[in-house]
């Protein structure tokens, strides 16, 4: 029942971690980078923190200790699990081997041989360190999330129901909006998102290099060591060396007569046996996002540099779109960042018909973003006829001289489309009269 509670625990745990890829209907915007970051590793770093909580193997740590009356088992084993044990390496830091060696790092400590201590506290913050990487590879992910907003999902899962043509005239004006107002802003959702791949980058490298200090600089070498021992005759076992199952502990106490007296353990740590796997297999997951993480960095930076290249790759996914319009708006990084998530997550006859849609109504052909572009059109007709020069009343001390009689004539210039109008003064006032103002 133990177990079945701890893995439900863990189950709700990994669900805040959890994209739901497996729903077909599900819209991507990341790329292979976030999935191996932040949810591969991620789940691997919760499994093996679920094997450090499951008490199968035993307690973490314990000790053996002669029939001493003043300290009781118990309080070995705290003192050896809070101080940490050793194991005896020799001047060459390689653990003490032999026939006249119960163990390998267990024998007699003899400093005058150039005999050294070599402590093993790394057990301690196993699970505290699996833990604080379980959020740190998330964090970017979140980063990239926060930056996003859903507005790209949102936009793209409008477009992804069905084609723009199925759309009313002005549910497809206002999806062909959003998408332009996307595009407007592509640059910085491509350099945002490059920005997180390579913080990624980083944030492994200095996983990798916290990971060694941890475990006293053996961490590195470790795949390739273990690798080594499986296909060789060689007997000395780096998992040994570096996770050893039975190590020593001293507690120094005073004695009745007050001299210091040294009582010597064996501890057994059990978790080693869980540790040495998990670490191995972090080894060479970590060797494989370097590798994928350092492909996908190169293969980004070329497309910073090679607008060709991001016309292929989009022709690639949507065959069917016309390739003029393709090379104009792959000009720009970032509009193929947004119309390659787009491309990858709907139809290809859908993708064909929104980008006909989109460069018609709101592009030039120089790539030049052109809102209202059918209004403008109709505006330029307008244009045709000459606007006035002075839209204020024309008054001149010529016309006051002809406007005595017949009413008083006001003329808006004499731009074509204006009308000159009589009007009749006021009552109280006369035609002759100075006094109505012009």
């Amino acid at each position: 029942m133990e177990y079945i509670k701890q893995i439900k625990q863990f189950s709700a745990f990994s669900q805040l971690f959890s994209d739901n890829r497996n729903n077909h209907d599900t819209v991507r915007i990341d790329n292979i980078i976030f999935k191996i970051h932040s949810q591969y590793t991620v789940s691997i770093l919760l499994v093996g923190t679920l094997f450090l909580t499951i008490k199968h193997f035993g307690d973490p740590i314990e000790c053996l200790t002669s029939n001493n009356q003043d300290i009781s088992a118990k309080m070995l084993q705290h003192w050896c699990w809070l101080e940490g044990s050793f194991s005896v390496v020799d001047s060459n830091g390689k653990a003490a081997m032999g026939h006249n060696v119960a163990y390998p790092g267990v024998k007699t400590l003899d400093e005058g041989s150039g005999d050294k201590k070599r402590l093993h506290k790394y057990y301690q913050w196993v699970y505290f360190v699996l833990i604080i990487q379980t959020i740190l590879f998330y964090v970017p992910k979140y980063l990239w999330k926060v930056k996003e907003a859903n507005r790209l999902q949102s936009m793209i899962t409008h477009l992804k129901s069905k084609n723009i043509r199925e759309w009313n005239v002005n549910e497809a004006r206002k999806i062909t909006q959003d998408v332009v107002d996307s595009l407007s802003i592509s640059n910085d959702y491509f350099f945002f998102c490059f920005f997180c791949e390579f913080i990624y980058y980083i944030h492994l490298v200095a996983q990798m290099y916290f990971v060694n200090i941890l475990l006293s600089g053996q961490f590195l070498r470790l795949g390739l060591e273990w690798l080594t021992y499986n296909h060789s005759d060689n007997f000395a076992d780096p998992l040994i060396r570096v996770f050893p199952r039975l190590s020593k502990c001293t507690f120094h106490k005073f004695g009745y007569s007050g001299s210091i007296e040294a009582t010597d353990s064996l501890c057994f740590l059990c978790l080693n046996i869980v540790n040495e796997k998990i670490f191995v297999i972090l080894w060479f997951w970590f060797a494989f996002l370097f590798i994928v993480t350092s492909i996908v960095l190169l293969y980004r930076i070329l497309h910073i540099l090679l607008p060709y290249m991001r016309y292929k790759d989009l022709v690639s996914i949507a065959p069917s779109t016309d390739r003029k319009s393709l090379r104009m708006l792959t000009s720009r990084i970032g509009n193929y960042f947004v119309l390659y998530h787009i491309a990858r997550n709907i139809k290809p006859h859908f993708f064909r018909d929104l980008i006909e849609n989109v460069v018609n109504e709101y592009y030039d052909d120089k790539c030049n973003v052109v809102y209202n572009k059918q209004a403008k059109n109709v505006q330029s007709l307008n244009q045709m006829n000459v606007m006035p020069q002075n839209c204020g009343l024309i008054r001149s001390s010529a016309d006051q001289s002809k406007q005595k009689k017949g009413g008083i004539k006001k003329s808006f210039g004499k731009s074509k489309g204006f009308v000159s109008v009589n009007r009749d003064p006021p009552s109280g006032h006369s035609q002759d009269s100075d006094e109505w103002p012009m």
